[in-house]
């Protein structure tokens, strides 16, 4: 059922202006006939309680004196929460100023009437009200308080909005059908202009059809003439073609077999042209490849001489370094036990320095034998079981580590043909490498896995770490060359160089690829058994 009763709201209205008038005059009346005075109260009390309507007085500091039944309907609170308590709890926040203007004008004596405005029940829900305000007077006739009548226009608003949308929706199907007639009106323009020009190109067309067939008529009178003409005139020619091709087919026999004469004659002579200057640049080219295999035994003699001198130095150089390099490491340890407690903190830090750099001469020492005796070993290849062989060094380097989280992720390995010892010293290398090259990473992920080229395996270890600038690359497998300082990674510079020694020496490539941040990935090749 529609909220909004037109008969009902008028009666209502009827006794808000009753209501209102009795409030505007009766301070002025009280003191003049008091019997008509309680007269008047009586009826105005029984107008305020029996009102649909919120009738509501206050003072002019903006504090509630009277509530009605109706009021208590309509906003959801009683009276007694709502005494003494200011109007305010019953206006938005955003219609605080509106209330002030108000108030100026009910002082200004003025009667407000039919103020639609928005206030908010006790549920915080908004009420959508149209207010009458009068003054309210003492018996001097001066201004003391307010009196609020405010009608429930929620409906009514409702009404109004449906109706304006309704209004709406039905203007812009109006616009919509008179848009479809225009469209429709000026299809049927286009559409009758079409006809017509139909009816036009068909008699056209009717015209151009009787012309054609009056010309395809006279077309076949002549096609049959000239088709009896050139039945003679194409037995005469065939005739002429066949005398004339007879005498073609013979000159190009006798002009083909002089041709083939001169051929044969021109190419036997290119030929031994031919022949002669490639026995000649044979002559030249077996004179030099003489003296290049002899300059190249010179040059193998000289390399293998100057090799075998580098190893016999380097082995010898490492050697004879050890016994120096414990003495300073020996007579530092005693100055540190005799006379720690008697030093400075600075001799103390140049000690430790001392210690910490014998330690890796130690080391680099260590590196420059085995890559020394790399040379000086002969290889004794065998089939090696590539899988179980990573598989043991991986674990073997994850337990030198336990607090790292390393993950290893082994793919299909398949045997190759290589020295024993010197393999597993590759994948020693290698995979040390990269557990060593992720540390600054919360999870290591090494990969391993390989790749079969015709009678070549070529494998490859793949990390997530610091990885290389990939144009140092050429340095990388050189002896002491590293592309990373001490103070980010420790290391001698000889793991990478021995790995590309080992392989080289099994006759296979070593190479690298990296991107700065994101990991390195090192590939070797080896035959397959």
């Amino acid at each position: 059922m529609n909220p909004f009763n037109p008969v009902k709201n008028e009666l209502a209205f009827q006794k808000q202006e009753e209501a209102a008038a009795i409030l505007s005059i009766l301070p002025d009346s009280l003191n003049a006939e008091p019997e008509k005075d309680a007269a008047n109260m009586s009826l105005l009390a029984a107008i305020v309680e029996s009102s649909d309507d919120a009738i509501i007085s206050k003072s002019l500091d903006g504090i509630i004196l009277s509530w009605n039944k109706g009021s208590e309907r309509m906003f959801g609170y009683t009276a007694k929460q709502v005494l003494g308590k200011p109007i305010t709890m019953l206006i938005p926040p955003d219609f605080f100023n509106e209330e002030k203007s108000i108030l100026e004008r009910i002082c200004n004596n003025e009667v407000i009437d039919h103020f639609e405005t928005v206030r908010i029940r006790q549920n915080g829900e908004p009420l959508n009200v149209s207010l009458t305000v009068s003054p309210l007077k003492d018996k001097k006739g001066t201004i003391i308080g307010v009196s609020k009548i405010a009608r429930d226009i929620t409906s009514r608003k409702k009404s109004e909005t449906d109706f304006l949308n309704i209004n709406k929706e039905l203007a812009f199907q109006n616009d919509e059908k008179e848009k479809r007639a225009a469209e429709l009106i000026t299809a049927n323009i286009e559409l009758r202009f079409q006809n017509q020009e139909k009816e036009k190109r068909a008699a056209e067309l009717i015209i151009a059809n009787k012309e054609l067939i009056f010309q395809n008529e006279e077309k076949e009178k002549r096609a049959a003439e000239l088709l009896v003409a050139n039945k003679e005139l194409a037995f005469q020619n065939g005739e002429k073609e066949k005398r004339a091709e007879e005498l073609i087919i013979a000159n190009k026999e006798l002009a083909f077999q002089n041709e083939e004469k001169e051929n044969r004659a021109a190419e036997l002579a290119i030929a031994n042209k031919e022949l002669i200057f490639q026995n000649n640049e044979k002559e030249k080219r077996a004179a030099e490849l003489i003296i290049a295999i002899n300059d190249l035994k010179i040059a193998e003699g000289q390399i293998i001489e100057v090799n075998k001198e580098l190893e016999s130095f380097s082995y010898s150089v490492s050697h004879d370094l050890r016994a120096p390099l414990r003495a300073i490491n020996g007579y530092t340890n005693k100055l540190k036990t005799n006379f720690e407690t008697q030093l400075d903190p600075e001799a103390n830090r140049l000690m430790n320095n001392i210690v910490q750099n014998a330690k890796k001469m130690g080391m680099l020492i260590d590196d420059l034998l085995t890559f020394s005796r790399v040379g000086r070993r002969e290889m004794v290849k065998i089939n090696i079981r590539m899988h179980s062989l990573v598989q043991e060094i991986c674990c073997e380097l994850k337990a030198e580590v336990p607090d790292r989280n390393i993950e290893f992720r082994i793919g299909n390995l398949p045997p190759a043909l290589a020295d024993n010892m010197a393999i597993k010293q590759v994948w020693l290398n290698l995979v040390s490498n990269a557990i060593k090259y992720t540390s600054l990473k919360d999870t290591a992920i090494i990969e391993i896995g390989s790749e079969e080229n015709g009678e070549a395996v070529t494998y490859f270890i793949k990390d997530n770490g610091a990885g290389f600038d990939m144009r140092y690359a050429n340095k990388l497998f050189g002896v002491f060359q590293r592309l990373h300082s001490d103070e980010e990674f420790d290391g001698t510079g000889v793991g990478l160089a021995l790995v590309h020694r080992l392989i080289s020496k099994h006759g296979g490539h070593t190479w690298a690829e990296a991107k700065v941040n994101e990991g390195a990935t090192f590939y070797f090749s080896l035959n397959k058994p």
